[in-house]
């Protein structure tokens, strides 16, 4: 994944059509909507954000069953002093550094 990716939140209900702002994702939790997106989406639409990232996609296809996976890579991000937030989908898991 190129470019620069940001996590920012909305309100659940708010006035913001986010189907309008492709999305990579979301996640719906307790105290708001998460989105993650391209920063110049983000920008653009003058949603807050505290971080930028760039992505990795890992271009193996792993089940979602499969244990270790994304804790050796996430660990030896973490030995370099690099944050992984990592998101697994279907096919891929992606992570966000």
């Amino acid at each position: 994944m190129s470019g620069d990716y940001v996590f920012c939140c909305v309100q659940s209900g708010s006035n913001l059509d986010v189907s309008s702002l492709s999305l990579l994702a979301t996640f719906n939790e307790v105290e708001r909507l998460t989105l993650i997106l391209r920063k110049e989406t983000a920008v653009a639409n003058n949603l807050t954000f505290e971080s930028v990232f760039k992505g990795i996609t890992l271009t193996v296809h792993s089940s979602l069953d499969v244990v270790g996976l994304t804790a050796a890579v996430a660990s030896k991000l973490a030995s370099k002093g690099i944050s992984a937030n990592v998101i697994a989908a279907y096919y891929h898991d992606h992570i966000f550094v």
